[in-house]
């Protein structure tokens, strides 16, 4: 079992949830397929966990790759990478810390409400910048108990 983030979104007065595009193509969701979701007291632990067989298509997700050409000058400029939507859900909640493995030693970070993480990556990006439009960022979970990842340049591409 793996939990996950879920957005919720409002659709003419009725809740409705968002489960990333990531997940429904990797556990091959359709539309009208039953799914359970538990909620936690806690807001901080509200996150839904996708109901079957131990979800072994979603435990298998523990790398994600970050292509950064529409947001280079964000990143090289202002230090700070952008995660988009379809990838929030492999991170902690935001705002939570979580440390990163990466070539200039382990950095704490959190992703903030606009998806960015900025705190600790100044240093990441002055030795691996200026990145460039072709390049990639590898990020890899390592330990999901102890909100640890590690990140590199990737030549994926």
């Amino acid at each position: 079992m793996r939990l996950i983030h879920v957005k919720l979104e409002k659709i003419r007065n009725s809740l409705f949830v968002k489960i990333p595009d990531l997940i429904t193509e990797s556990l091959h969701l359709k539309e009208g397929e039953d799914i359970e979701i538990s909620i936690h007291s806690e807001p901080v632990f509200a996150q839904g966990e996708l109901w079957g067989d131990e979800s072994e298509n979603l435990s298998e997700i523990n790398d994600i790759y970050l292509d950064i050409s529409e947001d280079l000058h964000t990143l090289n400029m202002y230090n700070r990478i952008y995660i988009p939507e379809k990838y929030r859900f492999f991170f902690p909640p935001t705002d939570i810390n979580f440390n990163v493995i990466t070539n200039v030693g382990q950095l704490k970070t959190h992703l903030t409400n606009s998806g960015y993480l900025m705190k600790g990556i100044r240093a990441w990006v002055e030795m691996n910048g200026p990145l460039e439009p072709t390049d990639s960022i590898h990020i890899h979970l390592v330990n999901q108990e102890q909100k640890l990842y590690e990140m590199k340049i990737s030549d994926r591409k």
